[in-house]
């Protein structure tokens, strides 16, 4: 009998430590891309490239978007090997997400005064959560191709193309909401279209028959339908609700305003009149992106809203940072670039995750030549370790890590921080425990329920067996 006692207080323990451990929420992983050297625009480059510092700092302790955010810091000391004065065009890419692009502060500095650049946005960025994936779909052609101030070149559009704008006025005094549907059925299956101000769309490819749609409250509100190549003929109907076949109301009143419009003009109207792209998504006026994500939209989509817009537009993609340096004759400068690095979040082994930073050395080698790269990495102090590097680093006193190299690594740079030293067995062990969590915890639940009818069975038993022996 002490043995099953002992047992069952055994398995009360392992089910009470089951059911309070915990867990953190938010993803396992979570992959951000790498940052990329700075590259030169110029063939057959004359720029030579003494020394190169190259500093990641997370001494700030800053988080952001699931990663550990270091400033880095790549100081180059370059020099002209022609005897004649040149100027030199350089470009230093990174990949980002241009939603809320504020926080994305780039310094470029020449002999240590800042100067001024200008912003080019590349090609949209395949989203890939593999860095050795992604690695062999970086082209440094496609990158720099986007460097130009020449105007976007459209397949599926031109700008100078009129089209006819239904602007859809809608009012109603009613105490409750309906639903408000604007039908119409195109001619032609390769009309393109534009609607804003509605909350639902659809259509039949075999009818070609649409729909828009919105809710109606008690104050205004308008529907636009933007139709490239036909006009259409435009029925609005009311609903007591969204769904299909809910009853049909009347009380409310509309008006259809007709105009012709320029695509250009109208593009302009559709992007800034949504708070969605005006008010977060940071690009500059008149710039390419607008007309290449527009040009991306109409080869996806019949029927383009805003919402496909905005996607496009905050996607990630090349941002490039360029600017011109001019060296006289043997002369040598000090060109340096500050942003800021975000890592690849990984706690599939442990409780608190790991950080990994890539930074691609290799587009370096278009320069003329290149020595004496040092790689400085600053932990922070509740991630002091970096625990793993491809390239080799020492350890200093002070608790940073050094790399020399005398020329160009043949590897790009990969290394990661952890709050441990390293990482043992037992941080494996309670980090499937806290990835598991809720599995161990319903079934901790179910475990404890099986585990009290067993107690009540053998203490019915052992009343019923005291009772016979008093017999």
């Amino acid at each position: 009998m002490m043995k099953r006692k002992t047992l069952i207080l055994v398995i009360l323990v392992m089910l009470a430590y089951t059911v309070t451990v915990s867990a953190n929420s938010g993803p396992v992983t979570w992959y951000h891309y790498p940052g990329i050297s700075m590259i030169t625009i110029d063939e057959d480059s004359p720029i030579t490239v003494i020394k190169e510092d190259l500093h990641f700092d997370f001494s700030e302790e800053k988080e952001n978007d699931f990663t550990r955010v270091g400033k880095v810091s790549a100081r180059y000391t370059m020099q002209n090997t022609e005897e004649e004065t040149t100027v030199s065009r350089m470009v230093f890419p990174f990949i980002r997400n241009l939603w809320n692009r504020d926080e994305d502060q780039v310094e470029v500095l020449f002999d240590g005064q800042p100067v001024n650049y200008e912003i080019y946005y590349g090609k949209e960025v395949e989203e890939v959560y593999s860095e050795d994936e992604f690695k062999e779909k970086v082209e440094l052609a496609d990158i720099l191709e986007s460097v130009t101030r020449e105007k976007y070149v459209p397949e599926n559009y031109d700008y100078e193309e009129v089209g006819h704008l239904y602007r859809i006025q809608l009012d109603s005094d009613r105490e409750e909401d309906l639903h408000v549907d604007a039908s119409f059925t195109l001619s032609d299956t390769n009309s393109r279209l534009f609607t804003r101000g509605n909350n639902s769309y659809g259509y039949d490819n075999d009818t070609n028959e649409f729909v828009i749609g919105t809710w109606l409250g008690d104050e205004h509100t308008s529907m636009d339908i933007f139709s490239l190549d036909e006009e259409i003929d435009i029925e609005v109907k009311g609903y007591e609700s969204g769904v299909e076949d809910a009853p049909e109301v009347k009380d409310f009143t509309y008006e259809i305003v007709e105009e012709e419009m320029s695509l250009e003009t109208y593009y302009r109207e559709f992007l800034s009149a949504d708070e969605y792209i005006s008010g977060s998504v940071f690009i500059p006026e008149d710039h390419n992106i607008y007309y290449e994500v527009l040009d991306e939209a109409l080869e996806r989509e019949r029927l383009v809203t805003v919402d496909h817009i905005s996607s496009l537009l905050t996607t990630p993609r090349y941002v490039l940072i360029a600017y011109e340096v001019q060296f006289e004759a043997l002369e040598e400068k000090v060109v340096e670039v500050r942003y800021d690095t975000m890592g690849s979040m990984d706690r599939r082994e442990t409780v608190e995750p790991t950080y990994t930073y890539e930074y691609f050395l290799h587009p370096a080698k278009y320069w003329k030549d290149f020595h004496d790269l040092t790689i400085k990495i600053t932990p922070s102090e509740t991630y002091p370790y970096v625990i793993d590097s491809n390239l080799q680093m020492t350890k200093e006193e002070d608790g940073t890590y050094i790399g020399t190299f005398e020329t160009l690594p043949e590897e790009d740079l990969r290394f990661t921080l952890f709050e441990k030293e390293e990482i043992t067995s037992m941080d494996k062990v309670k980090g499937s425990i806290a990835r598991n969590y809720y599995l161990l915890y319903f079934g901790g639940f179910a475990l404890l329920g099986v585990m009290s009818l067993v107690l009540v069975g053998m203490v019915i038993r052992k009343l019923v067996k005291s009772s016979g022996t008093k017999k």
